[in-house]
């Protein structure tokens, strides 16, 4: 299959969705944060999002021969796990706040420093679901799929970049509705894969 922008797109999008948040999260929970920390979180996230897929597409390109006329089912059963479980957050999120609101509990927002070592843990952290993405785009030969996951990393520096920065804006109405916003169109990309591996 030839380089899809939209597939590509909206990939780049949801796999964004939890380093924005975080960063969102990272922007509220820091004020006054320097804007060279800013771009360390950012640049974090971006090269895990992007890393990660590498990893996962190089291991499944090993055993591509073998896996070719699987790879469409492979694809949506991924893209299904991480819709599910994207789902379960959502959620588990949304029975968290319901009890919030019953207990009437306000959240006490403390200014704190977002330390190096927990930024690169949050690196990590929101990026594991990205090796799976690497199995994903298994019918991409090496350079489209590098120009893919390169669009992943920079997508998502960009988008940390802007939430990081307005934090404190941002946080509540990203928390409130990334999850099911990321399982909806996992799930989305993931019927179109499969349709189009079938129909083909």
């Amino acid at each position: 299959m030839g380089f899809d922008i939209v597939n590509v797109t909206l990939t780049s999008l949801s796999m964004s969705v939890d380093a924005m948040t975080v960063g969102a999260i990272d922007g509220l929970e820091e004020k006054d944060m320097k804007m060279v920390k800013v771009i360390l979180i950012a640049l974090t996230f971006g090269i895990f999002q992007a890393t990660m897929p590498i990893i996962g597409y190089f291991i499944g390109f090993s055993f591509k021969d073998v896996l070719e006329t699987y790879i469409p089912y492979i694809a949506f059963t991924l893209l299904l796990i991480l819709s599910i479980k994207s789902l379960i957050d959502f959620i588990k999120e949304l029975k968290e706040r319901k009890k919030q609101k019953e207990n009437n509990e306000t959240e006490i927002v403390k200014t704190k420093k977002i330390k190096v070592t927990t930024i690169l843990f949050q690196g990590v952290a929101t990026s594991i679901d990205a090796l799976c993405i690497g199995f994903v785009f298994l019918d991409y030969d090496i350079p489209n799929a590098m120009l893919t996951f390169g669009i992943i990393g920079i997508t998502t520096f960009i988008l940390t970049l802007l939430t990081t920065t307005f934090g404190s804006k941002l946080a509540s109405k990203l928390e409130k509705w990334a999850s099911l916003i990321a399982s909806i169109v996992f799930l989305a990309i993931g019927l179109k894969i499969l349709i189009e591996g079938l129909i083909g």
